[in-house]
C-alpha cells in the first residue's frame, strides 16, 4: 500500500486567524498532492513520469527552487541523478559516502542543511558545473521493502525561510511513495529478467532435447545399416524430417571408381536412394566439400552445374544450407546438404546446428563403415591364398571321381557304359564349376543362393555313385536313406553336395585304413530337412571338438586343411540354418537343418 501522510483537518473556530487558515490550506495542499502521486502510481504510470511529478509535487508543496532524486548504485555504492544542464540530459555521479546526499546514505536519517556553503559534507563543484548556488538543502533516503536505502530526495533552496520538520514530513512521505515506485519497478523488472532466462534457459533445453532426440534416432537408424547406402539413406532421412526440407543429398567418393558420387534422397522416399555420378565441385554441394566451410545458399543459381543437379533432383534449388563432412585428418571427405524447406522461408543458424550435428556422425559412421570395409577386403584378399588350399582339398573328390570313371570308361567296350561314366564325370565337371564360382563370391564377398526344387532319394542316389570309384579300393561302404514322406526339399543343390562331400570326405580320412560304415541320410523334421552324416570311426579329439566350424582348424590329418568344415558351416548358414555335431569314441554323427519354411 502507498504511505500517506495526513494532517489533522479540525474545523476553524469563530476566533480562526489568518495563521490557521494558512495551515488548513497547506493541509490540503499536501493532502491533494500525496493524493495526485498515489493516483499516478496505482494507474500504473511510467517510472520516469511518476518520479518528475513526485518531484514536480515536492517543489509545489515544500516551495523549493530544486528537487533532486539520486538512485545508489548497486556496483560502485554511488549515488546517480539525471539533471538538465543547457537543454541536455546528463549523469550526476555522487561518490558513496559523499555530499550531503552520500551522507544521508551511510546515515540512514534525513539532513537538514541551514547554509550550504558552511557545511564541509556540501560539494560546491556541482554548482559550478550547473552555474546555480545552493543556500539550504532537505534531504531524506528512500528505503525499499527490505528497509535498505535505495536513494536520497533532495530538496533546494526553500523560496522563504528555512526548511521545517513538516517539510521533513512531508518529503519523507513523498520519498516513501518513491520508493515504492522504484522497489515495485525494480522487482518487476527482476521478474521479466527471471522470465527471459527461464523462457531462453526452456528453449535451449527444447533445442538440447531435439538434438539428443535426433542424435539418438539417427544412432539407432545408422546403426542397423547393413551397407553404405543403408547408412546413407538413413542419415538424409533424419535430416530432412528435423528440418522440415524437400530433400537431402551426400557427396562421396566411390570407394572403388574414385568418382565423386552425389546420393539423393527426397522427402517421402523412404526406400528409394538415387546415385549421380559428378564433377569435382559441382553445384552447392561440391562448393562446401572443396571449400570445406558450411553455409547457407539462396535463390536460383547462375552455375550450369547447380542447374544440372536441379534437373537430377526434379525440382529447382530455392535455398540450401550445407557442412562438410571431415576426415581424421581435418581433410574434408565429402558433403551434405538439405534443399528447400517445405514451409515458407529459409534454412537458418538452427537447422545449421543440426546439420553439424549430423554431419559429425555421418562422417564418422562413413570412415568406420569404409575401413570396415577395407579390413573386410584385406582378410578376404589374405584368406584368398588360404583359400586356394581349401579348393584343393575339395578338388581331391572330383578329380578322384574322373579319373576312375575316365578309367573305368577306358576299360569298357559298352557305349551305354561309356555314356554313363561320361555323364558322371560331367557332373564332376559341373561341381568344381560351381566351387570356382563360390571362390568368386567369396572374393567379391556375395552371398548367392540357386535354390531350386530337389527330389531327395535321387539327389541321394546320385550323390553316392560319385564316390563309387573313390570307394572301390577302400573298405568302406557308403549307404544312403531317406525318410520323408514328401520326398523333395529346396535348397542349392551345388553347394549341399560340396557340403556333403565335405563330411563324407572327413568320415573317410577319420576310418582310415581300418575301413568303417558311413551312413547319409535326409528326414524331415516339422517343415525343416535334417541331413547326417554317420560314421563309425574313432570319434572327434577332445581338443578341437568345440572348435570344428572354425577355418583352419584340423586334428593333424595329413593334407588337411581345416576348411572343410568351415566351408559346411557357411553353407549352412547362407541357406539360414545350422549344423552340429555329436561324438564318442565309437563314431561322430554331423547334421545340418535347412529350413524350408512355406516353399510348394
Amino acid at each position: 500500500m502507498t504511505s500517506m501522510a495526513r494532517v489533522s483537518t479540525a474545523k476553524p473556530s469563530s476566533r480562526g486567524g489568518p495563521a490557521l487558515e494558512a495551515a488548513l490550506a497547506r493541509e490540503r495542499q499536501i493532502n491533494s498532492a500525496l493524493l495526485e502521486v498515489g493516483a499516478a502510481i496505482g494507474a500504473g504510470g511510467r517510472l520516469d513520469d511518476v518520479l518528475e511529478l513526485i518531484l514536480a509535487k515536492v517543489r509545489e508543496v515544500l516551495g523549493a527552487d530544486r528537487a533532486t532524486l539520486y538512485l545508489v548504485e548497486e556496483a560502485t555504492g554511488d549515488l546517480v541523478s539525471r539533471i538538465v544542464i543547457d537543454r541536455r540530459v546528463e549523469l550526476i555521479r555522487v561518490p558513496a559516502g559523499k555530499g550531503v546526499s552520500g551522507a544521508v546514505v551511510k546515515k540512514g536519517a534525513p539532513i537538514r542543511v541551514k547554509d550550504a556553503y558552511r557545511d564541509r559534507r556540501f560539494l560546491r563543484m556541482f554548482d559550478g558545473l550547473t552555474g546555480y548556488r545552493t543556500r539550504t538543502i532537505l534531504a531524506v533516503p528512500m528505503r525499499n521493502h527490505e528497509k535498505r536505502v535505495i536513494g536520497v530526495v533532495q530538496a533546494l533552496n526553500k523560496r522563504e525561510g528555512e526548511f521545517t520538520d513538516d517539510d521533513e514530513r512531508m518529503l519523507g512521505a513523498l520519498a516513501t511513495q518513491a520508493a515504492v515506485m522504484i522497489d515495485n519497478s525494480q522487482l518487476y523488472a527482476g521478474l521479466l529478467r527471471t522470465n527471459e532466462e527461464l523462457i531462453d534457459t526452456t528453449r535451449q533445453l527444447a533445442i538440447r532435447i531435439k538434438h539428443l532426440d535426433l542424435l539418438l534416432t539417427l544412432e539407432s537408424a545408422m546403426a542397423r545399416a547393413v551397407s553404405l547406402d543403408d547408412l546413407l539413406r538413413a542419415a538424409l532421412r533424419e535430416a530432412i524430417r528435423s528440418t522440415d526440407a524437400r530433400a537431402g543429398a551426400v557427396l562421396l567418393s566411390d570407394e572403388d571408381t574414385g568418382e565423386p558420387t552425389l546420393h539423393f534422397l527426397s522427402r517421402g522416399e523412404k526406400a528409394r536412394l538415387r546415385r549421380l555420378v559428378v564433377h569435382s565441385g559441382d553445384g552447392f554441394i561440391g562448393r562446401v566439400q572443396q571449400s570445406g566451410v558450411e553455409g547457407f545458399a539462396q535463390g536460383p543459381a547462375a552455375d550450369p552445374s547447380e542447374k544440372k543437379l536441379d534437373d537430377a533432383f526434379g525440382f529447382e534449388t530455392r535455398c540450401a544450407v550445407g557442412a562438410p563432412l571431415e576426415g581424421q585428418r581435418t581433410e574434408t571427405i565429402g558433403a551434405i546438404a538439405l534443399y528447400n524447406r517445405e514451409e515458407s522461408g529459409c534454412f537458418d543458424d538452427e537447422d545449421l546446428k543440426l546439420l553439424r550435428l549430423i554431419a559429425a556422425n555421418v562422417s564418422t559412421a562413413v570412415q568406420l563403415f569404409l575401413a570396415r570395409r577395407l579390413q573386410e577386403k584385406s582378410e578376404r584378399l589374405s584368406t584368398i591364398g588360404r583359400l586356394l588350399s581349401s579348393v584343393i582339398h575339395d578338388l581331391k573328390t572330383p578329380m578322384t571321381v574322373i579319373s576312375g570313371y575316365v578309367q573305368l570308361g577306358v576299360g569298357t567296350d559298352d557305349p551305354i557304359k561309356r555314356h554313363e561314366y561320361a555323364e558322371l564325370v560331367q557332373k564332376q565337371f559341373d561341381l568344381i564349376r560351381g566351387m570356382q564360382s563360390e571362390v568368386l563370391a567369396f572374393a567379391r564377398g556375395e552371398k548367392t543362393l540357386l535354390v531350386r526344387r530337389v527330389y531327395l532319394s535321387m539327389f541321394l542316389d546320385a550323390f553316392a555313385r560319385s564316390f563309387g570309384a573313390e570307394l572301390a579300393d577302400r573298405r568302406v561302404t557308403l549307404t544312403t536313406s531317406v525318410d520323408d514322406k514328401r520326398g523333395l526339399a529346396h535348397f542349392d543343390e551345388g553347394k549341399i553336395t560340396r557340403a556333403l562331400h565335405n563330411l563324407v570326405r572327413n568320415s573317410l580320412e577319420a576310418l582310415g585304413e581300418r575301413g568303417g560304415h558311413v551312413e547319409v541320410s535326409a528326414r524331415r523334421d516339422g517343415d525343416d530337412v535334417v541331413f547326417s552324416v554317420r560314421d563309425d570311426g574313432p570319434g572327434i579329439p577332445k581338443a578341437i571338438e568345440r572348435r570344428l566350424f572354425d577355418s583352419f582348424v584340423t586334428s593333424g590329418k595329413k593334407g588337411g586343411t581345416g576348411l572343410g568344415l568351415a566351408a559346411v558351416k557357411k553353407i549352412v548358414e547362407e541357406h539360414g540354418g545350422r549344423v552340429g555335431a555329436e561324438t564318442s569314441p565309437s563314431g561322430t554323427t554331423f547334421s545340418f537343418t535347412l529350413p524350408q519354411g512355406q516353399r510348394p
